[in-house]
């Protein structure tokens, strides 16, 4: 047993999971699971090589999650006892998709908005451990974060570039940030709450370094020239450099995850 064939037969499991959610009760979703595991467990010890290959053809003689189900709890009585049962179609399913997946455009905050605020992900314990066995796995089987971010999201990777060139203020490349604060905005990999942050903090950060300037100016469109010029690009740089550390490794797991899937 590999540890590569026992997490294709997790990964499947954890996907039977989510299909049953909704069909069936806790205590009948955990009977089904553990019956379904001992089956693979016995093709597995009667097969002649235990590898991902062989697994993967026990799995496809399973047929998909979907099929499987369909095919074996049709007809099921459900415990309609278990206060744990949950309803079969969540209240969020009724709520327009984004405009990047046709749904109605309502101006400029639709483009805050990531398109993950729409996905509903209802897991268990069991898809939780077998979740985070696959990250660790592909930690450990994959390309290094950097690489992976920037072959699975360029663009993603070219904002951060951005907004690093205008950490060392004394280049005077402030005017880089703004190129990066675009596609920060744009991207379909942060959410709507990380974007705020990307963006709205080296923002903040900004006018308060230009607050801080204690110089002198007759005009306000000189104090905002001078004060952006002396503070305020320190104040964009600290922000910027927060800003990085904190989307990096959001865009990190995002483009790990595919080169999980693409590997599958």
């Amino acid at each position: 047993m590999t540890q590569r064939s026992e997490q294709l037969v997790l990964d499947y499991l954890s996907e039977v999971g989510l299909v049953l959610h909704g069909r069936m009760s806790a205590r009948e979703r955990t009977a089904f699971l553990a019956e379904l595991r001992s089956r693979i467990d016995a093709r597995r010890a009667a097969a002649e090589v235990d590898g991902p290959e062989a697994v993967r053809g026990i799995l496809r003689g399973l047929g998909s999650p979907e099929d499987l189900v369909e095919r074996e709890i049709a007809g099921r009585d459900l415990d309609i006892e278990d206060t744990e049962l949950i309803p079969p179609r969540p209240r969020h399913a009724d709520r327009p998709p984004p405009p990047w997946r046709g749904g109605p455009s309502r101006g400029l905050m639709s483009l805050v908005e990531g398109p993950r605020q729409t996905d509903i992900h209802v897991t268990g314990r069991r898809a939780d451990r077998a979740e985070r066995a696959a990250r660790n796995a592909g930690s450990r089987s994959g390309p290094p974060g950097a690489v992976a971010l920037v072959r699975r999201h360029p663009a993603e990777a070219a904002a951060l570039g951005l907004m690093l060139l205008t950490v060392p203020w004394s280049l005077n490349l402030a005017y880089l940030w703004v190129l990066g604060a675009v596609l920060v905005v744009l991207s379909r990999v942060w959410s709507a709450v990380d974007k705020w942050v990307g963006v709205g903090l080296p923002l903040v950060s900004c006018l308060v370094g230009m607050a801080l300037w204690s110089g002198e100016a007759e005009f306000v469109d000189q104090y905002v020239q001078e004060s952006l010029a002396a503070t305020g690009v320190v104040g964009l740089a600290v922000g910027s450099l927060v800003g990085v550390v904190y989307l990096y490794p959001r865009a990190r797991r995002s483009a790990g995850a595919e080169e999980r899937r693409a590997r599958e």
